[in-house]
């Protein structure tokens, strides 16, 4: 946030000149006005910018971080995530309900409501310094879950990469907003859930287990929808599996998107 108030002051100090310049008869030396040039500066400036962010990426603190389960025997956790990497997986254990390392920190709360713990998780920092361009500061998480309790995971996502791996997870619900991104999810093959993706340009691959029958609602505006239909045969205005009604493990998936390319296997 600093740096970028620090980017525009240099704008407008800059216009800010060139205007002042103008105002005492300062001329160039072919007779122009200097604010005739403010646009070409401003093109150059941002152009160094960008190469700086190819360039450089800040220093950023990686902090590990964990919750407790607090006597909760399942959990809803709605995480906020913007550029950089995000991974999820099982691995906590025992009465730890999450653990994880954070890239840029950070900022969670959580409380148990009843027996569910509410848990809130976004990054403590910004990760672009600069609307678009410029450096930026990845924000590359890495977050393990107590795979034995039922969880509620609603993601909202900017321009990353995410891995989910929810294979071992007692999943009750997924609901993944996204933006430019790539995302790879592995679904559980137990339990009967819902799956609601809702992505803009982006590259999302689904993979469900052998085992794991599946009702598939899509409305794909611009873009690719590949779905195995030897396993989700069209029906009607959806794709399902001959079992879905009756089978024990099963996910109801419904997916909203712009220009993406949409992977179902």
């Amino acid at each position: 946030m600093k740096n970028n108030q620090l980017t525009w002051g240099a704008i407008l100090i800059l216009f800010g000149g060139l205007m002042l310049a103008d105002a005492l008869g300062i001329k160039l030396p072919n007779g122009n006005s200097l604010t005739d040039i403010f646009w070409s500066l401003l093109l150059i400036f941002g152009g160094v910018w960008i190469l700086i962010g190819v360039f450089y990426r800040g220093k950023i603190e990686i902090e590990n971080a964990s919750i407790d389960l607090q006597g909760a025997t399942s959990a809803n956790v709605r995480i906020d995530h913007g550029a950089g990497e995000l991974k999820i997986h099982g691995g906590a254990a025992g009465s730890e309900f999450m653990r994880g390392s954070f890239m840029g920190g950070l900022d969670q709360k959580s409380n148990r409501s009843g027996d569910q713990l509410e848990v809130k998780m976004r990054p403590a920092k910004d990760a672009m310094n600069f609307p678009f361009l410029g450096p930026r500061n990845q924000l590359d998480w890495d977050v393990a879950f107590n795979a034995n309790i039922p969880l509620a995971l609603d993601l909202n996502l900017g321009a990353n990469k995410s891995t989910l791996d929810l294979r071992d997870m007692n999943l009750t619900n997924l609901d993944l907003d996204t933006g430019a991104s790539e995302s790879q999810i592995y679904l559980p093959a137990r339990g009967r859930f819902s799956a609601d993706i809702d992505c803009g340009a982006a590259s999302v691959t689904v993979h469900i287990p052998e085992g794991l029958a599946a009702r598939i609602r899509s409305n794909v505006a611009v873009g690719d929808l590949n779905i195995d239909k030897l396993r989700f045969p069209r029906n009607g205005g959806y794709y399902q599996s001959p079992d879905f009604d009756s089978a024990p493990n099963a996910v109801d998936m419904t997916i909203d998107a712009g220009a993406a390319s949409i992977k179902i296997k």
